[in-house]
């Protein structure tokens, strides 16, 4: 395992230049760029914590390692287990953003976890990753400063998918010895992959993935939907379901009720919230983020810290 060390990340500011034209621009003749995505690199709380890179298999692929960022002098401290999205063929545990240093100075450890992408290895390998990761995280956490009791998953796009599978369907972790109730909790924040059929049959850019994830068979699609493992009588972590207020991605709003309406019909715990204002990236990436990110980080720890009853 790789030592923990210690990392200060200073972030650069762009400050644009202003120029005055001595006349009026011409208006423009083709379509302006599209504005570029902030960079997702890790912004982390100086004395934190931080070993990166851990395998968390035997013989582990290189995509099958996590990060840990952790406070100081923790102890039995809350986990939040990142996945991160991607349509689960691209994305990377380092894009965490403000995540990092939110987390740890508000006395949580955060554990980034990668997973075999399906250019790699198809459906179940991403989600049997992450229980995999669940696993490492519950056996080592403690040296870490973390509980072991008290881990949460966090999805972010596609990873929201790979979360609430893990909440509802209780193959992945019975894999590794565990049960979706062995979580605290499970926040889908901004996803709206939680029934294949529908979110392939909405087409649009998401549909390729999906099939290259999952095949195009139905029986396989629903096989692989969260939404098809909510059960009366099968018992599941409480779920937080966020959605980005001003998310484009299909029916991520109609997706995000549909799922929490059928837990609350199976009688599980579970909460829809809209967080108004953001788009499907921003509602990631500002998580967490000073002057902007405190609403998205009060539900966050809203949540984590609203039952500490052991798991």
């Amino acid at each position: 395992m790789p030592p923990s060390a210690l990392i200060l990340l200073t972030l650069a500011s762009a400050v644009p230049l202003l120029a005055q034209a001595a006349a009026a621009p011409a208006p423009p003749t083709t379509a302006p760029a599209s504005t570029p995505r902030p960079d997702p690199s890790p912004v982390v709380l100086v004395g934190s914590r931080i070993a990166w890179n851990i395998p968390y298999v035997a013989n582990a692929a290189p995509e099958q390692r996590l990060d840990v960022y952790a406070p100081a002098k923790a102890t039995k401290a809350p986990v939040v287990l990142f996945v991160h999205g991607g349509e689960w063929a691209k994305g990377d545990k380092s894009e965490v953003s403000w995540k990092p240093k939110f987390l740890v100075e508000n006395g949580i450890v955060l554990v980034s976890v990668n997973y075999r992408l399906s250019g790699t290895a198809p459906h179940p390998a991403q989600v049997d990753d992450v229980a995999a990761a669940v696993r490492w995280t519950k056996d080592h956490i403690a040296e870490h400063g973390g509980d072991p009791q008290q881990v949460f998953v966090l999805g972010h796009s596609a990873g929201t998918h790979l979360a609430a599978l893990l909440g509802l369907d209780a193959r992945p972790l019975g894999k590794v010895g565990l049960a979706p109730t062995d979580l605290a909790g499970v926040l889908c924040w901004s996803g709206s992959a939680y029934d294949l059929i529908a979110k392939l049959a909405e087409g649009g850019d998401n549909a390729p993935y999906i099939v290259k994830a999952f095949g195009a068979a139905e029986v396989g699609l629903r096989d692989a939907s969260p939404l098809a493992h909510v059960r009366a009588g099968q018992p599941a972590p409480r779920f937080l379901v966020a959605v980005a207020g001003q998310s484009t991605r299909g029916n991520a709003k109609a997706a995000a009720t549909g799922l929490v309406a059928a837990m609350h019909a199976a009688g599980l715990q579970a909460s829809l919230v809209e967080l108004e204002g953001k788009t499907h990236y921003l509602a990631n990436h500002e998580l967490g983020m000073p002057n902007g990110g405190e609403a998205l980080g009060a539900v966050l720890l809203g949540f984590v810290r609203s039952d500490a009853t052991p798991r």
